[in-house]
C-alpha cells in the first residue's frame, strides 16, 4: 500500500513540480531551435538560491549541457520563479501553522482552517497563467536534445526518490521522534491504511501520474501547446481533495496521541513550515 501510494504521488507531483518551477511573465513560440554541434555547454545545477520545484528542476538541468546564453535565460528564469511564489509559500505556511495549532489543541476545526486554504488556493490560481506559459518558454529555449535530456533527468529523479523510500523514512521519523508505543504503531497503521481503503485518492493520484508521465513525454516533441497536453485543472477541487486527506489523518490519529504526543508533532509541523517543507512529502 504505502509503495503504490508513493509511486502515485511522486510519478505525478515531480512532473508537475517541474513544469511549473520555471515562471517567466513572457513565453514564446513552442517550437524549439536547434543549434550548431560546436557551440560550448556546460553541465552545472542552476546556482540561483531556490526551493521544491525551482530546486528540483534546477538539479535537473545540470544534467543537461546548456549554452552560455541559455543559461542565463533561465537562471533568471529561476529567480523570477522564486520570488512569485513567495506568496504560495506564505499561505501554505499559514495552513499548516494553523493546523499545528489544532494538532496540539488535540482537535480539527475544519471550518476555521477554511479560509486560509482557501487564501492558499488564490495564491497558487494567481500564478497559474504565468507558470503556464513558462512551461512553453523552457520548451522553446531548449532545443530536441535537451528537452530529451531533461526529461530523462526528472525521471532519474523520480525512481531515485522511490528507492529512497522518503514516506517510510518520514514514518520512521515521526514514530521515533513521537515515542510511540508498539500499540499506537498498530493504531495508527489501521487508521492510515482506512483513509486509502475506499480507492479513491489512489485513484486520483495514479489519474494524475499517467497525466503527468503524458506531459513529460509529450515535452519531449517538437509542438508542445500545455492547453492541449495539460487543461488547466480544478485547484480547489485538488486543494479540497489533498485537504480532506490530510485532515482525516489527523482526526484518525490524534485521538491515539498522547497530549506531549500531539505537542511535539504540532512542534514538527511549525519545523515543517519554517522550512517551507509540503506536507504531501
Amino acid at each position: 500500500m504505502r509503495r503504490t501510494v508513493r509511486i502515485a504521488i511522486l510519478t505525478y507531483a515531480l512532473p508537475i513540480a517541474a513544469a511549473i518551477a520555471l515562471g517567466a511573465a513572457a513565453c514564446g513560440g513552442t517550437v524549439g531551435t536547434s543549434h550548431t554541434a560546436d557551440e560550448a555547454t556546460t553541465k552545472q545545477a542552476l546556482t540561483t538560491p531556490s526551493h521544491g520545484p525551482v530546486r528540483l528542476i534546477g538539479e535537473a538541468l545540470g544534467d543537461v549541457p546548456l549554452r552560455a546564453e541559455q543559461r542565463t535565460e533561465i537562471e533568471k528564469l529561476a529567480s523570477d520563479a522564486e520570488t512569485r511564489h513567495a506568496t504560495i509559500a506564505a499561505a501554505h505556511k499559514d495552513v499548516v501553522l494553523a493546523l499545528a495549532a489544532q494538532v496540539e489543541a488535540g482537535r480539527i476545526d475544519r471550518a476555521a482552517l477554511q479560509p486560509k486554504i482557501d487564501a492558499s488556493v488564490k495564491a497558487w490560481e494567481g500564478v497559474r497563467p504565468a507558470d503556464r506559459a513558462a512551461i512553453e518558454r523552457l520548451h522553446t529555449i531548449l532545443d530536441a536534445d535537451q528537452r530529451s535530456e531533461l526529461v530523462d533527468a526528472i525521471e532519474s529523479r523520480i525512481h531515485a526518490k522511490m528507492e529512497a523510500h522518503p514516506w517510510r523514512e518520514r514514518m520512521e521519523e515521526w514514530s521515533r521522534d513521537l515515542k510511540l508505543t508498539d500499540d499506537q504503531k498498530s493504531r495508527i497503521g489501521q487508521a492510515l491504511h482506512a483513509q486509502f481503503a475506499g480507492g479513491g485518492r489512489l485513484h486520483e493520484m495514479h489519474e494524475g501520474a499517467k497525466k503527468g508521465k503524458h506531459a513529460l513525454e509529450a515535452f519531449k516533441q517538437d509542438r508542445f501547446v500545455i492547453d492541449e497536453v495539460m487543461p488547466p485543472a480544478d485547484i480547489a477541487a485538488h486543494a479540497a481533495g489533498a485537504t480532506n486527506h490530510i485532515l482525516g489523518v489527523a482526526d484518525a490519529v490524534l485521538p491515539i496521541l498522547t497530549a506531549e504526543q500531539r505537542t511535539i508533532a504540532a512542534q514538527k509541523l511549525r519545523t515543517r513550515a519554517a522550512a517551507g517543507d509540503d506536507l504531501m512529502q
